[in-house]
């Protein structure tokens, strides 16, 4: 008989984003190739996730119990963390996906508990090579450890109707035709770069481009600042958190999407999924040559890498780049044409499949 898989994530659509985004994936591709597959799955915010664990777990148990599923994929460490206790107790096979600022959170309880169950994990499956060395790093015997590429699920793209999400976006935010939309999108932390970009990057930039911040997080009040203090008011517009037909619109509408990373001790970008998803609609992507980002943007074929926190090295070429805006959409059809080949969800599915031997 056919494994049977249960899917425990503690991150699940409606919601879209990383974490999101990769769950959702990763039950299309059970659920194809086991259709017995059972989804546990937490659809709310962080804060309800203690009230709904409890039943998770009980669930879980009640699945395992009763002979409905054999083998048991958690979707970070966390809820590998609080699952094991009991997957221990009933042998079931597991395994989990890891996926970076969940193995290297820096509280000490956490600590304490996280990278103790991961070493005992039977199967360890890494987002991405960086992540997969964090996991290693903990002691994880390198045999348990493995990397699967990253697939992504995205709607194909015409020229023509980024052009309407871009007359969209200039009624909305009060655009023009000749101004250069620069995207960046994610949560509002340090890693992010966000800050550094807009004091080091921005204002040494032509004055007809405006970026467009899209998130929030804790670095909300210092991104605020620094708008006020360098007097970028007229240059950015500080969107905060949007939902996904929002969301879909930047991707489609901006000319340009940045993801400018520094180095955090203790706080990695496992992936950076978001990267994939604007190349995937034909917006051109610069990254900084950081981490797991340097895994899911290939240099000159899906997107553009350049050192994390070298000011002058982004300047010059984003100076580069906005001058031919044609040319620049140009290169945007490019890296959608080579993300959509190499980050099909196929590739992902059939990966994790074979890890997982179903």
């Amino acid at each position: 008989m056919p494994a049977r898989p249960l899917f425990l994530t503690r991150k699940f659509p409606p919601s879209v984003g990383g974490m999101e985004t990769l769950a959702a994936g990763v039950w299309r591709t059970l659920s194809t190739a086991a259709p017995e597959s059972v989804l546990v799955a937490h659809h709310g915010s962080n804060r309800s996730l203690p009230r709904w664990l409890p039943g998770a777990i009980a669930r879980t148990l009640r699945l395992v119990m009763t002979g409905r599923v054999d083998i048991v994929l958690t979707g970070d460490a966390v809820m590998h963390a609080a699952a094991w206790p009991l997957l221990r107790l009933l042998r079931v096979p597991t395994a989990t996906m890891v996926l970076g600022l969940d193995m290297t959170y820096g509280n000490r309880a956490y600590q304490a508990v996280v990278p103790r169950t991961l070493r005992r994990a039977q199967v360890v499956i890494a987002i991405s090579e960086a992540t997969a060395a964090v996991a290693r790093n903990l002691g994880i015997p390198p045999a348990r450890v493995h990397v699967v590429q990253l697939g992504v699920d995205a709607p194909d793209v015409t020229s023509e109707q980024r052009g309407e999400a871009r007359a969209r976006l200039n009624v909305q935010l009060d655009t023009t035709e000749d101004q250069v939309l620069v995207l960046t999108l994610g949560r509002l932390v340090r890693r992010k770069g966000t800050v550094w970009f807009l004091r080091n990057v921005l204002p040494q930039l032509p004055d007809r481009v405006v970026c467009l911040v899209a998130g929030d997080g804790r670095d909300a009040e210092q991104v605020h600042r620094a708008v006020a203090e360098l007097g970028l008011g007229e240059r950015v517009r500080l969107l905060g958190q949007v939902d996904d037909t929002e969301r879909e619109l930047l991707l489609r509408g901006t000319d340009l999407f940045v993801q400018p990373n520094i180095r955090v001790p203790g706080d990695i970008e496992g992936f950076g999924l978001v990267t994939i998803e604007a190349a995937m609609r034909g917006l051109p992507v610069v990254a900084a040559d950081l981490e797991g980002i340097a895994e899911a943007v290939v240099n000159g074929l899906t997107g553009t890498l350049l050192p994390a926190g070298d000011a002058e090295s982004w300047v010059e070429e984003l100076t580069r780049l906005v001058a031919d805006l044609d040319r620049l959409s140009e290169q945007g059809q490019a890296f959608q044409e080579a993300a959509r080949e190499r980050y099909s969800e196929r590739i992902m599915g059939d990966e994790l499949l074979r890890v997982l031997g179903l």
